[in-house]
């Protein structure tokens, strides 16, 4: 089997792991979907996945991304100074419009044409508005890191949800050096922050720890909770990811504290074969990241 065979039949079985939930998921009552997972687990396209899944099932699906109850930049720079950050933490629940997004759901569920923000993260603020009218039989996914948040999850207890969970679940191995899931979500984020976010590694790196601690807090004790999971992990990623991070680790400058960090992840790559992210073809979860 060449290498881009590989790759459709990895991306197959992932198709396959989100298609059962969907399928489970059609069975069931609940009108909301609460799409969850910690950074970088391919939440926004999983999400996509999983509506047009429904949609050949014969139902409506809206997509609500929860990043679009951000509060605006200026905002979010002060909140992080207050934690000691220099730059923006977009991971931790203060950080969302609870007020708002409370709002909404109330007001969604009510026949009527309601208004949903659009966060722009080029500009750091909400970018205008788009129109969002649910017939009474409509599926909704709400999706986003927060999805699994108490203080947003107890906003559909009286409608009645259903919680799935995305994540790399298992650890990748290669000439005896072992990634763990967490890793792996790291060097997707090192290369997704650098191609759609315009953000240098050294910063990734800088929030890196601010995040763990706010998935161990906010994310990890609740997953028991969601009633279906869905396992990210790519097994040909490894490769897909090296190319990029050779051409932006370096970069780092050899003052940076993090420059031992990028040399250990290099070396550690360095027995993992290169592929071609241009063999990966669309509609493939990992052009979220590439």
């Amino acid at each position: 089997m060449n290498i881009r065979e590989y790759i459709r039949k990895c991306d197959a079985a992932f198709k396959e792991r989100l298609y059962s939930v969907a399928d489970a998921i059609a069975l069931g009552q609940e009108r909301v979907i609460c799409l969850s997972g910690p950074t970088c687990s391919g939440k926004t396209t999983a999400a996509a996945m999983l509506a047009d899944r429904l949609r050949a099932d014969g139902r409506e699906v809206h997509i609500i991304s929860i990043d679009d109850f951000y509060f605006d930049r200026d905002y979010l720079h002060e909140l992080s100074r207050k934690k000691g950050l220099d730059g923006i933490d977009y991971d931790s629940a203060d950080t969302i419009d609870l007020r708002a997004l409370g709002e909404f759901v109330r007001e969604v569920f009510c026949g009527e044409e309601i208004h949903c923000p659009v966060f722009d993260f080029k500009t750091g603020m909400r970018a205008g508005v788009r129109t969002v009218k649910a017939e009474h039989n409509d599926l909704f996914i709400f999706e986003g890191i927060q999805a699994i948040y108490p203080q947003v999850t107890e906003m559909f207890e009286p409608i009645g949800y259903v919680s799935v969970y995305i994540a790399p679940l298992r650890s990748l191995s290669v000439e005896g050096e072992v990634f763990e899931p967490n890793e792996i979500r790291l060097l997707r984020r090192l290369v997704r922050d650098s191609n759609f976010r315009n953000s240098q590694p050294d910063f990734t790196l800088h929030l890196w720890d601010s995040v763990r601690e706010n998935e161990d807090k906010n994310i990890f004790p609740f997953v028991g909770g969601c009633k279906y999971s869905i396992d990210s992990t790519h097994e040909y990623e490894l490769g897909i990811l090296r190319p990029f991070l050779e051409r932006i680790l370096p970069t780092v400058s050899e003052d940076s504290k993090y420059k031992s960090k990028t040399k250990e992840i290099l070396m550690r790559l360095s027995a993992v074969e290169s592929v071609s992210s241009a063999l990966i073809e669309d509609g493939s979860l990992y052009k979220e990241f590439v």
